[in-house]
C-alpha cells in the first residue's frame, strides 16, 4: 500500500512539472518595417508598367551607378519613349533620421532659387539679345545630335501630394510622404506628369517597404 501511494505521488509531481513546461509562453520574433537601402528595389514602389501609365509612354529602367550617401538608396532612373523622343525621369528617397529638417531646408532653398532664376531670366529678356550672343532657344546642338531648347524657369508652387509637396525650377518636385518617414524627389520635364509620378510613389511607399534601416512596427 505504501509503495502504491509513493508511485502516485511521484506521478502527480511529474504531471505538474510537465504541465508547467507546456504552459510556458514562447517568445515570437518581432516583425520589422523597412528595407535596407542597399537592398531596396524601385519596383517595390512603382513598376515600369505603372510608371508608363502615369507618364504616357514605354518605360525602360536604367542603372544608376552614381555614388550615394550612406543610408540612401540609389535613385530610380528611367528612359521614357514619348513620340519617338526619349525623356529621362528619376525619383529618389531620403528616409534617414533627420529627414524632416533636411526636407524643410530643401523646400526653402528650392523656393528661393526658383524665384532667383525667374528674376534673372526676366532681367535678361527685358534687356534683349546682346551683340554676338548665341541664340539659347531652339538651337540645334550638332555635337549632341538633338534639339536643345532652353525652357524659361518657373516659380516654385505647392502641389497636393503626401503631407507637403513643392514643384520647383520647372523640372523637379519634392514631397514629404504621409505614412513613411521619408521625403521623395521627382525629376522630369513636365509638371503635370511629375505630379502623377509623385502620386504613384506616395501611394505605394509605406512604413513597411521604405528604404531605411529596419525597425519595429509602430
Amino acid at each position: 500500500m505504501r509503495t502504491t501511494l509513493l508511485l502516485f505521488a511521484l506521478a502527480a509531481c511529474s504531471n505538474d512539472g510537465s504541465a508547467t513546461t507546456q504552459a510556458k509562453p514562447t517568445d515570437e520574433p518581432r516583425k520589422l518595417a523597412g528595407v535596407y537601402p542597399d537592398k531596396f528595389e524601385c519596383k517595390s514602389v512603382a513598376t515600369t508598367e505603372a510608371i508608363g501609365q502615369a507618364l504616357g509612354g514605354a518605360v525602360r529602367e536604367l542603372d544608376s551607378p552614381s555614388s550615394v550617401p550612406r543610408g540612401v538608396p540609389h535613385p530610380c532612373t528611367y528612359e521614357v519613349a514619348i513620340q519617338q523622343q526619349p525623356e529621362y525621369w528619376t525619383f529618389d528617397f531620403d528616409c534617414r533620421d533627420g529627414m524632416k529638417q533636411r526636407a524643410d531646408a530643401l523646400f526653402k532653398q528650392y523656393t528661393q532659387t526658383s524665384a532667383d532664376l525667374v528674376e534673372q531670366y526676366n532681367a535678361v529678356s527685358d534687356a534683349g539679345p546682346q551683340p554676338g550672343a548665341k541664340r539659347d532657344a531652339g538651337v540645334h546642338d550638332k555635337d549632341a545630335g538633338i534639339d536643345a531648347p532652353q525652357r524659361a524657369p518657373e516659380q516654385a508652387t505647392e502641389v497636393m501630394v503626401g503631407l507637403k509637396g513643392l514643384d520647383h525650377h520647372g523640372q523637379g518636385l519634392i514631397f514629404i510622404d504621409d505614412d513613411a518617414p521619408c521625403y521623395v524627389r521627382v525629376v522630369g520635364p513636365d509638371s503635370a506628369r511629375r505630379l502623377e509620378l509623385a502620386k504613384l510613389v506616395a501611394k505605394n511607399l509605406t512604413f513597411a517597404n521604405a528604404p531605411m534601416t529596419p525597425r519595429p512596427f509602430k
